[in-house]
Order: C-alpha cells, then structure tokens, then sequence
C-alpha cells in the first residue's frame, strides 16, 4: 500500500521533537508498503529553518529508507502570531500538489494535528485522488485552546477551528487518537465513536537499547524529561524538591531535561527559593535520550489536576521511561495509569506535591534490587503493548478496513497475525 503522511511537525529522530510518524513509517516499510512524510522545513522547536538557501520551496529526502517531503515556509519566533499565518501557509502550499507532481497515487492519505489545518490539506488531497482519509487527533484542539490556553469559545479563530475539527471529523474514515479516555470529549465535538481508533504514543525499541545498572555515585537522580508547560505542572515537582530538601535530605537530585515556555519561570523561582536539588539541562535529540535516561535512578511525570488532564491527556515520554528500565513516580489524574497497570513504580494523585515527595522518598530507599525489578515490570510492558511493531498492528487494521484492500498474512512475534 502506498501512504502518505501529512503532518506539518513531524521529524527525524536525529533532531528535536517526535519522531513517532519516522519509526511507524519504517516498520511499515519493513512489511512491504511504501511511505512518504510530508513535513514543515521551518523546526517548530529550534524555530529555523532546515533547508538550505539553494532549494527551492520543497525537497524530497530520504532517512534511513523512509522517504521525507520537506515543504518551505516562512518562520516565527515564540509567542508571534506569525505561527498562524505558517499554519495556513503550510497548508495551501501542500494543497497545491506541486511537490507530489510525479510520485505515485497513494493509496490512503493520513493528516495529523495538532493543528487542524495540515489535515484539512491531506483530507483534500485524499479527495482530489479519491482514495481514504484518516484523522490523528493529537491535540484536541479547540479544546485544548479554550480549556488550558484560556481562549473564548467565542474567539473567531477558535470558532474557525472548531468548523475545520468538525469538517474533518466528519469526513475521516478512521479517526486515530492517542488518549484512550477521549471518545466521549471527540463525540462532543462531532466526531462518530464507530470511527474511532485508540492508538496510543509508543516506543520505537530499536532505538532504546537495552537497559543498564544506574549510575553508583551516591546520588539519587529522579528525571523529569519533555516539555515545560503548563500542562506538567513542573511547580508541583519543584515543590515536592523543596519538602525533599526541608527534611534534611541531602542525597536527591530532581533533574529536568526538555525546554518550554515555563522554563524560564520555574528556574526562578527554584533560585528564589534557593533550592540547591534540582537541576536544568537543555533537550535532546532522540537519539541521544537513552544516554540521560540511562543516567537516572528514577523518572518522574505529573499532571494537572483538571478536566482536561482526566478527558485527554497522553504522556507520550511516560512509556519512553518505562522503556529504559527504571521505576516511575507518576502524578495521574487519568483513568489510565502504565506505571499502575505495569507495578512498574508508584503512582499518586496527580498534583500534589507532598504525594510527589513521599514517592521520590520512597523510591530513594528502595534497594537496588527493588528498583531493578521496577524496571522490568515497565520494560515488559512496554515490549508487549506499546512497541512499535504492536501499533503498527493496530494502524494496519485500520488502513485495510477502509481501504478495502487485502490484507496479507505476516509474521510478527512468531504468530501469523492478520492486520
């Protein structure tokens, strides 16, 4: 089968950012179809471009056999309304179809958010050579923007993306979401359940290597790694730090790995409140996330304690932790709870700093051989149910359900298995 992928952020796994889209593309690969990414050359995340000044306004690559389109537009900085105005660019320049001119017809064409607009040019695409559409909601937006960003409902640009949700909505064959708990907050914005598909964030494995002992230097180092926004309510652990520190506990280190627009915010107030066990450390490319992973004793994750943390959230970097084989201090106020369903670690009320401490102490006492088998009980599950090869599974169910193409017998996991 031939795909195409439209999703304006997607990356390599040699740059910032996921690469989710690179690692599904290549196990599809692997089983015979044919993939192209479509993507923005301007990195939301460096805020640069990455073409270089001799293309022209689109390039076709290739990296490590899966085949990229990077289309040019022009950049913006954070915070600059110039990010909308690259949305729509981003989207009308994909819709004009010079960059397809002599590749082959696909046979299903797949649009991605978090904006709508990037899958509103792959839904019409998909119309112009006739063939399936598939939504992956990423970010439920206008929910996201109204409920967190604060935005009115009456706003026109959220009302603009509501009729594009819904548009797009009803013209997808499949729906795919990451959060298993929101079939109810999409079927409130319009989307039919029967369409709906949960396939959750994973772990690409052959880019997590096996996991090895933590580092024996004295020291308890617990690993908040992704972005520093509002969402992960990252107060909440410097205040757990801040108790840790009140009790005269000396040999807990909480380090935060990533970027994001709180940073800034939470570094000071951790050197107003002169906290001295924390640490800052700028993000990492994919492929060197397993080096800090692999420096840790313990990773921790928190939620806000809201409606939008219970309906939608998806801690995509919770499975890459419990991949690397450590226990897991998780903040949850979902109804899906990895670290509970694995014993992979300890999982608290999300939100809540004294919970949060009492967790990083706790874990801090354990010996090593209890953390040892907190790491396998989270590495195991994420072999046997957040792999990539396991999603792919589930993504070719999908695609030939609505494609209507048959499906070939393959060999996965020593069982014949009918996608």
């Amino acid at each position: 089968m031939n795909i195409w992928i439209i999703h304006h952020y997607a990356n390599t796994p040699d740059t910032f950012g996921d690469a989710r889209h690179f690692s599904h593309a290549r196990e599809l690969i692997s089983r015979g179809h044919r993939v192209r990414i479509v993507a923005c050359s301007f990195h939301h995340l460096m805020h640069k471009e990455t073409l270089s000044a001799s293309v022209g306004q689109w390039e076709n690559t290739e990296h490590k056999g899966v085949s990229f389109t990077w289309i040019r537009t022009h950049g913006y900085q954070k915070g600059s309304f110039r990010r909308v105005l690259n949305m729509f660019e981003f989207c009308l320049r994909v819709m004009r179809r010079d960059w397809a001119a002599g590749l082959e017809r696909p046979d299903l064409i797949m649009g991605s958010t978090p904006h709508p607009f990037a899958p509103l040019a792959a839904e019409r695409l998909a119309a112009h050579y006739r063939v399936p559409f598939v939504l992956e909601v990423r970010d439920a937006w206008p929910y996201v923007l109204t409920e967190v960003g604060g935005y009115s409902k009456t706003h026109p640009f959220i009302q603009l993306v509501d009729k594009t949700m819904r548009f797009l909505y009803w013209r997808a064959s499949a729906i795919i979401m990451f959060s298993m708990q929101s079939s109810d907050l999409l079927a409130g914005y319009g989307a039919d359940p029967k369409k709906i598909v949960w396939i959750p964030h994973g772990v690409d494995l052959t880019m997590s290597p096996k996991p090895r002992s933590a580092p024996d230097d004295g020291v308890f180092t617990v690993t908040y790694i992704g972005a520093h926004n509002r969402w992960n309510a990252l107060e909440t652990i410097l205040k757990a730090a801040k108790i840790i520190q009140e009790s005269q506990i000396h040999n807990i280190l909480i380090r935060f790995v990533g970027d994001g627009e709180c940073k800034p915010s939470l570094i000071s107030w951790a050197e107003r409140t002169s906290l001295h066990n924390v640490r800052f450390d700028d993000s990492v490319p994919k492929i060197r996330l397993y080096e800090v992973l692999h420096e840790s004793d313990a990773f921790i994750i928190n939620s806000r304690k809201d409606e939008v943390s219970r309906s939608w959230m998806s801690f995509s970097k919770l499975y890459i932790c419990l991949a690397a084989g450590r226990p897991v201090i998780f903040g949850s106020c979902t109804s899906s709870d990895p670290v509970r369903d694995s014993g992979a670690g300890v999982s608290v009320t999300g939100d809540d700093s004294k919970a949060l401490a009492n967790a990083i102490r706790f874990m801090a006492s354990c010996s090593a051989e209890e953390l040892e088998r907190y790491g396998k009980l989270g590495r195991a599950h994420i072999e046997s149910n957040y792999s990539i090869p396991v999603l792919v599974d589930r993504f070719e169910t999908v695609i030939y359900k609505v494609t209507g193409l048959q499906s070939p017998v393959t060999l996965h996991d020593n069982e014949a298995v009918h996608a």
